[in-house]
């Protein structure tokens, strides 16, 4: 029987569930971002050489602030890593609506770069520190659920909100920002390996702490690389492919784009029981394969019926993939490393948004649409491959630094590809 998202909540703790609250009310005051380009072109009148490069670097503080993030995490605690996040972002965000010109404003949107990201790191780690290791794919869930549900009801409330008045797209970020902030200092105590005296039960043999050194760990992170360049496509070619190739309207994108979320919110923590049955690694794997189907076919047939296909195959593919991963992630990087494995790892998703549409953007230029397509299919395959050689040589309980209790028993799943070695 699969169960609902709300009774799978109701049994994680108490801490967990609360940063899963903070991080649905943050995610629902999520304005700046989706909406700058509008704001930078509309109301500070900059042109878009312009704006490209503010993007630019504000993509760049995005990924130092992970990485940063991560060191924080693991040295200064988890919880003082998330209030330094929020509150510092959401008091620059409350600054950047009281702004009176764009020389005011600009500083004030790098700052918000290079502290909005800190959390994230320390949020993934205090899952990794609760959740015995079994349970963790469901905490990564957890936190996804709340992300994609907060920015469905985000997008569609900041659109008004834009219209209206652009300071109140800072304003209502920074307030919500703050507000997640507060859920942190008074109700979510500090989980740290070092400062609880938690410790891993497997037996794992002393390795190198730092993920830059890991070799395994780093062709995770190839994989994370790798995936997203091509699930991000998906934010910027598909609207091209939709919008002018197939010349639908914008609100046909928008509301296959907002499917993905929702089906998201909906269905992945029910996936993600059932799952634990298999070997975490080639569910992945037969994700990573769906994700790149999805957008492999996109270019065969200029149709919405055809287009809402690829979100469904991709989106069951992302359900499959990425609490997978992220629960590896936790399982094998060492206790006091945490926050730095998992910031490296997240740290990939902003490395390849940003090279994403400088890659593919011209390359979509260059060739058809059914070409172009079948390429970002192609790139699912050493993905896929990488994932299931990990299963072979790394995902075992005697190699897994931060394992909490062995994992349950794992029917042998697509053993026609990979049996076990």
């Amino acid at each position: 029987m699969i169960e609902s998202p709300l009774t799978i909540l109701a049994r994680l703790p108490g801490p967990v569930r609360l940063l899963v609250t903070g991080s649905l009310i943050n995610k629902v005051g999520t304005f700046i971002v989706p909406f700058l380009t509008l704001v930078l072109l509309r109301n500070f009148h900059l042109r878009e050489n312009e704006v490209a490069a503010l993007f630019a670097a504000y993509g760049v503080g995005s990924i130092v602030s992970i990485l940063a993030g991560g060191a924080l995490t693991d040295h200064l605690g988890r919880r003082a890593t998330l209030m330094l996040s929020l509150f510092g972002s959401g008091g620059l965000a409350l600054a950047m609506g009281f702004a009176t010109s764009v020389r005011v404003f600009v500083p004030l949107l790098l700052a918000f770069g290079f502290v909005a990201d800190l959390y994230r790191p320390a949020a993934s780690a205090i899952v990794g520190d609760l959740l015995a290791s079994h349970e963790r794919a469901t905490g990564f869930a957890a936190l996804r659920l709340a992300v994609n549900l907060g920015f469905a009801f985000g997008m569609a409330l900041g659109g008004f909100i834009a219209d209206w008045n652009w300071r109140w797209l800072f304003l209502g970020d920074g307030f919500t920002t703050l507000l997640y902030g507060l859920v942190v200092l008074f109700f979510i105590p500090e989980t740290r390996p070092l400062a609880t005296g938690i410790a891993p039960t497997a037996a794992a043999p002393p390795a190198r702490e730092s993920p830059w050194r890991d070799g395994v760990f780093l062709q995770v992170a190839l994989v994370g690389f790798l995936s997203s360049m091509v699930f991000f496509s998906d934010l910027t070619v598909l609207p091209l492919t939709i919008t002018v190739s197939a010349a639908y309207p914008a609100a046909v994108y928008g509301a296959l784009v907002g499917l993905n979320g929702l089906l998201i919110a909906l269905f992945e923590m029910s996936a993600v029981g059932p799952l634990s049955r298999y070997r975490r690694l080639r569910v992945a794997a037969l994700g990573t394969i769906l994700i790149g189907l999805g957008f492999g076919v996109t270019g065969l047939w200029l149709h919405w019926s055809w287009f809402l296909l690829v979100i469904l195959l991709s989106t069951a593919g992302e359900i499959l993939t990425s609490p997978q991963q992220m629960a590896f992630v936790a399982d094998w990087a060492p206790p006091r490393a945490r926050g730095q494995y998992l910031s490296l790892y997240q740290a990939t998703w902003s490395l390849s948004l940003a090279v994403n549409p400088v890659v593919l953007l011209p390359l979509h230029a260059h060739l058809s649409e059914a070409v172009f397509w079948s390429l970002m299919g192609l790139v699912a395959i050493p993905a896929a491959l990488l994932l299931l050689r990990l299963d072979r040589i790394a995902d075992h309980p005697a190699q897994l630094r931060g394992l909490t209790q062995p994992p349950p028993a794992d029917p042998t799943l697509l053993s026609a590809i990979a049996p076990e070695g």
